[in-house]
């Protein structure tokens, strides 16, 4: 919670979504730029910064939407980067179905980033109702069945309408729940309780 912090202020423009860590499921990155061109009719200035690992060549995508110039790929990045990445982005964009604990929606709640994501997996425990929205989609496990773009789109303009509370709530969540030092010692405590000395 010390290295992932918030901006001093916002990202001017905008909005900026990050679709951030690998991209190594096809349908995550082009739910991604979908999403991006159904938000333009609410929001024409936004933009998208990619991040990682590519399986798809992203041009044709972009081509084929019209996003030219809105979407900025920024490849691989090291953990020490990561803080500075998320200060460029308003909002998180998780598109991936199932997702069990990703340590990227941690980040960046904790960088004050609300998180819009597909409501699988443990994604919902991490978020909560407070820090982003989550949107439903067909669950199961056979096959990755992620929500549609405009109903991403639809959750983005009511995050993007309160986004200072949403913002805050990110941060105050991801400090309350996942700071390293009271983690320790409800371990600790756990510890003693169970395995006394």
């Amino acid at each position: 919670m010390d290295r992932f912090t918030p901006a001093g202020r916002r990202p001017e423009g905008g909005p900026v979504l990050l679709l951030g860590g690998d991209q190594y499921q096809a349908y995550r990155l082009e739910l991604g730029l979908q999403t991006l061109a159904a938000l333009l009719a609410a929001h024409p200035e936004a933009e998208l910064l990619v991040t990682g690992r590519l399986v798809t060549p992203i041009e044709p995508i972009v081509e084929r939407l019209g996003l030219g110039g809105r979407v900025h790929v920024l490849g691989r990045y090291a953990q020490a980067d990561a803080p500075e990445i998320f200060r460029r982005a308003h909002v998180l964009l998780h598109t991936k179905v199932n997702d069990p604990c990703p340590s990227l929606v941690i980040e960046a709640m904790a960088c004050g980033l609300p998180v819009v994501y597909a409501r699988s997996g443990g994604v919902p425990e991490l978020v909560g109702d407070e820090a982003g929205i989550g949107v439903r989609h067909p669950d199961g496990f056979e096959r990755d069945d992620p929500p549609a773009p405009e109903a991403l789109a639809d959750a983005l303009t009511r995050v993007l309408a309160d986004l200072s509370g949403y913002a805050s709530a990110a941060r105050r969540r991801a400090v309350e729940r996942f700071a390293l030092e009271p983690w320790l010692d409800r371990h600790a405590e756990l510890f003693e309780r169970f395995v006394p000395r």
